[in-house]
């Protein structure tokens, strides 16, 4: 996929927003044509599904794109890191490619650390609540159908709902990626609050 230097830039205005703020970026995401929000999926769906600010269907979008390009990528390489990475990706591919009610949205998804994967039951962007837990560890399946459990739970008391997993190395509640999650949650959100 490409990187920062080699995605276009929309229409001649400032580089990929990926030191602006998420209000900023959902800003600039809006104020693009629906060509060149295109463009930006189809050259670099990595960095779009990963940018907090952005739509949750979008981001979804892109990460469907990108998870079977990672999975290849690890599949090519060697060691108990690269085979870790690769059995806990497709895991999450088996997890988010089952049809539920609430419908998935793949937040996020990386190799860093172990593995890394945001997944969300629910749109979090329609979803007048949104329950957004602490950072798990471990990159497993077992995470993802928790976060389907507890979504389901609480659409029995309000319709409108979300429930999200993040799996992770880092299990630390506040830490800046954390935060500028739950920014760009508020940013993308038309209808709730999100509940930590």
């Amino acid at each position: 996929m490409s990187t920062l230097s080699e995605t276009p830039t929309p229409n001649g205005d400032d580089d990929f927003p990926d030191d602006k703020s998420p209000a900023e970026r959902r800003e600039w995401w809006d104020g693009l044509g629906g060509e060149r929000r295109q463009e930006f999926l189809e050259i670099a769906p990595d960095l779009i599904g990963n940018l907090d600010g952005i739509p949750s269907q979008v981001r979804d979008a892109a990460n469907r794109t990108y998870l079977p390009v990672l999975i290849d990528s690890l599949a090519q390489q060697s060691g108990d890191d690269a085979r870790t990475k690769l059995d806990g990706l497709r895991a999450i591919e088996d997890e988010i490619n089952k049809p539920t009610i609430p419908q998935t949205y793949l937040l996020g998804i990386g190799d860093e650390g172990a593995g890394r994967a945001i997944v969300a039951y629910g749109n979090p962007d329609t979803s007048q609540h949104v329950h957004v837990p602490k950072p798990e560890g471990g990159f497993t399946a077992g995470a993802v159908r928790r976060a389907l459990s507890t979504a389901i739970g609480a659409r029995g008391d309000d319709a409108s709902s979300a429930s999200i997993v993040w799996l992770a190395t880092d299990t630390e509640r506040k830490t800046p990626a954390y935060e500028e999650f739950l920014s760009g949650l508020a940013a993308t959100n038309t209808a709730g609050d999100q509940s930590p």
